[in-house]
């Protein structure tokens, strides 16, 4: 556990607040986009956070943020492959919205520090912008770990023959949660290979000389 940062924590959550309501949207839009008009009907074509966070998820966002360790969560968008335009593809598309999603937000924080409008301790915007920057590619990336239940797991799926993928679906259905929090707890070398190295890659190619 980290000693406890209050300006760490309130610009961390502030870009939660920000990339976590994003992704959910996106997955919704993408959803009803793709033939499902269940998310509309339950509220979640909204960027509003509390449309998109339960109380144990973001409960969890604070423990978190506060002790660097952990794992936070927003309201899972329920989608039925059954009424999609393709199920298959529709849900690959639905899966890759929420972290490409994250990646634009990223994109759009990025350019004030990169082309030198904003800097990063001027008046702590430019700070606040850095971790927003830095927080969505996080969560970017993590959530491309091919992992149940997380959005990796549903795009590698498609890009499976039918028996196989049928197969990781079972598997990540009993186990996938059990294996998340072990990657958590004992797989910090793996996370930091995963998302950690590419983190300070992508960084380094939107920020440039910033």
């Amino acid at each position: 556990m980290r000693d406890f940062d209050p300006q760490h924590t309130m610009m961390a959550l502030f870009a939660l607040l920000i990339a976590i309501p994003v992704h959910e949207f996106a997955h919704a839009l993408s959803a009803v986009n793709n033939g499902d008009d269940g998310p509309r009907r339950a509220g979640r074509l909204s960027i509003m956070p509390w449309d998109h966070f339960d109380p144990l998820g973001a409960i969890f966002c604070v423990l978190s943020t506060i002790t660097g360790f952990g794992l936070g969560w927003g309201k899972p968008v329920l989608v039925n492959p059954g009424v999609l335009h393709n199920p298959k593809w529709g849900m690959c598309k639905i899966a890759a919205w929420g972290p490409f999603s994250n990646l634009l937000l990223a994109i759009a924080f990025a350019l004030p520090l990169r082309f030198g409008w904003i800097g990063i301790d001027e008046g702590g915007i430019g700070l606040l912008l850095y971790y927003c920057i830095m927080v969505n590619l996080s969560l970017m990336l993590f959530n491309l770990i091919p992992i149940g239940p997380l959005d990796g797991a549903k795009i590698l799926v498609t890009f499976l023959p039918d028996s196989q993928a049928y197969a990781f679906s079972k598997f990540m259905e009993q186990w996938g949660m059990i294996m998340l929090l072990g990657l958590l707890w004992f797989g910090g070398g793996l996370l930091r290979f995963l998302v950690g190295i590419p983190l300070v890659q992508l960084m380094g190619l939107l920020l440039g000389a910033a």
